[in-house]
């Protein structure tokens, strides 16, 4: 991550759901990410998300300066695309885009990770006779 990024996310004071939490964590296995440059450090970004629909954002604290040389804050929005799992029809049921990211692990200042739950890996349940099992929410690398 570049100094700039760095920089952005120690900033962040809060994370919004457009939707709701409710709704991203009922809906969501995977939101994507990527940094936007804005003119405001808080409050739903503006201009047109050509890449896909915003379903969150993050807010910088109040003191936070500007970290691109067009006097714009870099922040992080969190987004989906039709194709995505949670969109009818969408194609990655078995895995994810490079940019996912499970949104019950993002917090202010955290990158996330991405968890099989993310990446549409459902561990089954283990046996009670099977003592090979890992643990249901272990990573399946």
């Amino acid at each position: 991550m570049s100094d700039a990024g760095a920089t952005s996310l120690s900033q962040e004071v809060n994370i919004v759901w457009v939707e709701g939490w409710e709704t991203v964590d009922t809906k969501y296995d995977y939101v994507r990410w990527m940094f936007e440059k804005t003119r405001n450090r808080t409050g739903k970004p503006r201009g047109s998300m050509r890449a896909g629909r915003i379903v969150g954002y993050a807010e910088l604290e109040e003191t936070a300066e500007p970290t691109e040389p067009s006097r714009r804050y870099r922040r992080r929005v969190f987004y989906v695309k039709d194709n995505d799992r949670s969109e009818p029809g969408g194609q990655y049921q078995d895995a994810t885009p490079h940019e996912a990211v499970d949104p019950r692990t993002l917090r202010p200042g955290a990158k996330g990770e991405l968890t099989d739950r993310a990446r549409g890996r459902r561990a089954s349940k283990p046996d009670s006779g099977n003592a090979e099992s890992g643990p249901s929410d272990g990573m399946l690398f």
